[in-house]
């Protein structure tokens, strides 16, 4: 079987006697004889090593006698693979224990070589120095001078190394930390150092050159450092530039910044304010391009216009109001102190015209200022910097006592009587104010888009009044806070103008909407229908939230309150888009008055801007009505349009006395001509009603008293049915005006319609031939007892027409009509009772004992008990099952 390289025989260790020798002749047998001598008993214990199972104690003979040929095989396959498993075991040990006995035999040969030079070394060494001469004391001293000054040389030279290498360390520190002062300081002292290193004057006794050391061709490092050193005056020059949008920076910070620009940049002072104010410009713009969310509001529509017969804001809207006023009112403060400090920030960096001295002239006199003298006591410390305090603030500042003077007390080079140095007053001036006006052009058209979020006049209002407040208190000189109060009052005014202007003209259309009768439902115009109807009762409330049933209860108590105000459904709608949005107006214009003396002239303003809108409302109001009135008196369908001309009357006679036309805000003149023409309006809708209803009752009577005379023994001695059912009509006519809240117009109305129909009850006795005069005689004498009620200019004729008819009868003292006509209206006073007046004379009512409670009621007298029942008008005849009905005696 071939051996691998690695492995050695035992047979070979007999060679490992050649390398032994020389060991043993240096004097190393005795570390290598333990070594050898457990070598070989080792390796016989391993080759000494029996098998488990004796197969090697047996004999071939007797293996062969006692085993078959199959079973000697197995036997001989088992030993062979025992021989090959113990004989690689060998290789190893063998192996392992010579590779370890090699290296050490190398690393004492090693030794032992190197202990020899050591050995010669020090002998040379020693005869060297016993054959050399004492050397004079002269040369001695003059050999140290120079060595110590060309040691102190490269000493002052690694500071200068040391400088420029731990610079861009700090100067990346110091520009995160915003200390760009500082950094631009740094930046200048490391050019100068950089400077000193590259300075090569063969003249100069302290060049480098004189002490033999060329910087450039024995340190590259150097223009590498720098190299990287020198990329840093752009990066600080860029964020000291981008830091001045930093509005909330304090003056000494900024001064600071401004400073470093004007050293480091080399920029005059008046090109700094230019970067400072350019700057600011673009946070300005920043600020006012961000805007803010506004909440959702919902319909979309401005929150001062109510929908109608709603009488209060929503709470969702008010808050969402709320937070809409908060929002602008914070981002316009943010803006007004990013104009303000930036005022403030230049005035204190630069100077004004009543302070003494500028901050950054006090800056640059101390940069100037001699080392030995005391700083000014009014400076901070970030602008209170030295060399030696740069220095110091290094990572390791202990090779700083190394470098020059000249470098330890470097200061930046200041002319403070330059021209550059210094910012005239009036020029200063002149820049701010330009800047200060081109702000206010600036946030006026965004002030203007952020309010448009606000709908009601409250929100912006506050937002005014708030933003007063902190403008009064900013750091804005008087005039600049005149300028800006102006301009903030003009923007307000605009948008409470345009919210009053969107109230008018929704409230206009809302109007005109209500105002069409497309609706064929008689309760919704029919007062009576509307008024008598009884509200849903209330559910009380379930569980403990009882915000639903307050809000159920304000519904029926609003409702109750309509009812009392006699306003039929339709009418209170269409009158509350009115009355709200003037309501609304108007409780403006109270809180606005009510915020000082120092609002007054913009209320009044803000009064007279809106007035015309308020006027062309009304005036819009009055056309329309006469417009839409026009049209339905001149309609051939009147009896259709009767309801809705009746509705129109109403409209105008609501208006009329309604402090819609007082709280919208118009002159009293225009009131005045708007509350006459509505009441002319109504006169003149009224007059068409009248005549109307008078005509028909008249063409009624003619029609079934004709019938009525032709009936045989249809004469009465009292008035007859169809002139009862006449004045009924006449009487529910009235009452269905429903004009109960208007008692000077229900003075009138009866007396011009009891006058109307009486005149024309007399016409028609003059051209007509009278068929059954002693029933047109008990027919007029009511009619004329009737008028004598109003005391009417028609009681004439009728007592004419009433002579002409008793003339004519045969036996007229017989007829006794006015006393028929007395006991009528005594029992028929309830069922006409709108064509009486309310409040009878007292000599007309004759008292009766015992109908005390009774004349109350009844004030036209109490009719007798025990005469005759009279029916006033035709009744049907009894069921024949009335008999059979129990009635109820007591």
């Amino acid at each position: 079987m071939a051996r691998r390289p690695s492995t050695v025989s035992v047979a070979s260790l007999a060679s490992s006697k050649a390398p032994l020798e020389p060991l043993r002749s240096s004097g190393a047998a005795s570390i290598l004889s333990p070594l050898a001598s457990q070598l070989p008993q080792t390796i016989s214990q391993s080759v000494g090593v029996k098998s488990q199972d004796n197969v090697v104690d047996i004999e071939p003979d007797e293996l062969f006698a006692r085993s078959t040929i199959a079973e000697v095989r197995t036997k001989q396959a088992q030993s062979r693979a025992d021989a090959e498993a113990k004989q690689e075991d060998l290789r190893i040990m063998v192996g392992e224990r010579y590779r370890d006995l090699l290296q050490a035999s190398s690393s004492i040969v090693s030794i032992a070589t190197s202990a020899k030079r050591v050995q010669e070394a020090l002998e040379e060494t020693t005869t060297a120095i016993r054959s050399q001469r004492v050397p004079s004391v002269h040369n001695h001293v003059s050999q140290n001078s120079k060595d110590d000054s060309h040691l102190q040389m490269l000493q002052v030279l690694s500071a200068h190394i040391k400088l420029l290498l731990d610079a861009p360390e700090h100067l990346w520190r110091l520009i995160e930390r915003e200390k760009y002062f500082q950094v631009a300081w740094l930046f200048l002292l490391a050019r100068v150092v950089h400077r000193a290193l590259i300075r090569d004057d063969a003249q100069d006794d302290e060049s480098w050159s004189q002490h033999g050391i060329d910087v450039l061709e024995q340190f590259p490092l150097i223009q590498r450092q720098w190299d990287t050193v020198s990329h840093f005056r752009t990066q600080i020059i860029h964020r000291a530039t981008l830091s001045l949008r930093l509005y909330d920076k304090t003056c000494e910070e900024t001064c600071a910044t401004l400073l470093t620009l004007h050293i480091l940049d080399s920029r005059p002072l008046t090109e700094t304010l230019k970067i400072f104010l350019s700057q600011r410009t673009r946070t300005l713009n920043t600020l006012l391009a961000e805007g803010f969310d506004t909440p959702n509001l919902g319909n979309g529509l401005p929150v001062n216009v109510n929908p109608p017969g709603a009488r209060k804001i929503s709470e969702r809207t008010k808050k969402c109001s709320v937070q809409t006023a908060a929002t602008v009112r914070n981002s316009t403060r943010t803006t007004l102190e990013a104009i303000s400090r930036t005022l403030y920030t230049a005035r204190a960096v630069f100077g004004t015209s009543s302070s003494p001295r500028s901050l950054a002239s006090i800056v640059l006199d101390s940069i100037q200022s001699e080392p030995s003298s005391s700083p000014p006591s009014n400076l901070p410390a970030e602008l209170l910097l030295n060399a030696q305090a740069i220095l110091n603030s290094l990572p390791s500042s202990t090779y700083v006592s190394l470098l020059p003077a000249n470098i330890r007390a470097y200061r930046p080079f200041v002319d403070s009587s330059s021209v550059s140095s210094s910012l005239p007053q009036d020029v200063l001036r002149d820049k701010l104010d330009s800047w200060f006006d081109q702000s206010l052009e600036s946030l006026r058209g965004t002030f203007d888009k952020w309010l448009t979020s606000l709908d009601v006049v409250s929100a912006v209002w506050q937002v005014r009044s708030s933003l007063r407040k902190w403008v009064a208190q900013s750091g804005f000189e008087v005039a600049e806070i005149d300028n800006l109060t102006e301009l903030l009052d003009e923007i307000f005014s605009t948008r409470i103008t345009r919210i009053w202007k969107a109230v008018l003209e929704r409230a206009e259309k809302e109007f005109l909407q209500a105002l069409s009768l497309e609706s064929d439902n008689e309760d919704m115009f029919s007062p009576l229908c509307s008024l008598y109807r009884s509200p849903p009762v209330l559910q009380p409330p379930h569980g403990t939230a009882p915000s639903s049933f307050d809000s159920d209860f304000h519904k029926y108590k609003a409702t109750l309150s309509q009812r009392l105000e006699g306003r039929a459904e339709r009418l209170h709608k269409a009158l509350a888009i009115l009355e709200d949005a003037a309501a609304l107006l108007q409780k403006d214009l109270s809180n606005m008055f009510a915020d000082g003396d120092s609002s007054q002239r913009l209320v009044v303003d803000l009064n007279g801007a809106y007035r015309p809108e308020a006027q062309a409302l009304c005036a819009k109001v009055v056309s329309t009505l006469k417009v839409y009135s026009e049209e339905l008196m001149a309609s051939h369908a009147i009896n259709k349009a009767m309801n809705g001309l009746i509705f129109y009357a109403h409209i105008a006679k609501e208006l009329s006395t309604s402090p819609f036309v007082s709280n919208v805000g118009c002159d009293q003149d225009v009131a005045i001509s708007f509350r006459k023409e509505m009441n002319a309006l109504f006169e003149r809708v009224m007059s068409c009603w009248e005549e109307h209803v008078v005509s028909d009752v008249v063409s009624y009577y003619q029609r079934n008293a004709t019938i009525w005379q032709t009936l045989p023994g249809s004469t009465c001695k009292h008035p007859s049915p169809p002139m009862m059912e006449c004045l009924y009509l006449l009487s529910s006519s009235i009452h269905n005006l429903g004009m109960s809240h208007h008692q000077s117009y229900l003075m009138t109305v009866p007396q011009r319609m009891i006058a109307k129909f009486s005149a024309a009850s007399v016409r028609s006795v003059d051209v007509r031939d009278v068929l059954d005069m002693l029933q047109v005689l008990y027919d007029l004498s009511f009619l004329r007892h009737l008028a004598c009620k109003w005391k009417n200019a028609e009681v004439a004729a009728l007592g004419h027409a009433i002579d002409r008819l008793q003339s004519q009868l045969p036996d007229s003292s017989t007829h006794d009509a006015d006393c028929a006509a007395s006991d009528c209206l005594s029992r028929t006073q309830m069922l006409i009772s709108a064509l009486l007046p309310a409040i009878p004379e007292a000599a007309e009512v004759t008292p009766v004992e015992n109908d005390e409670k009774m004349s109350g009621v009844l004030k036209y007298g109490v009719p007798v008990v025990n005469s005759q029942f009279i029916p006033a008008v035709e009744l049907a005849p009894p069921s024949s099952r009335f008999p059979l009905l129990l009635v109820d005696t007591r």
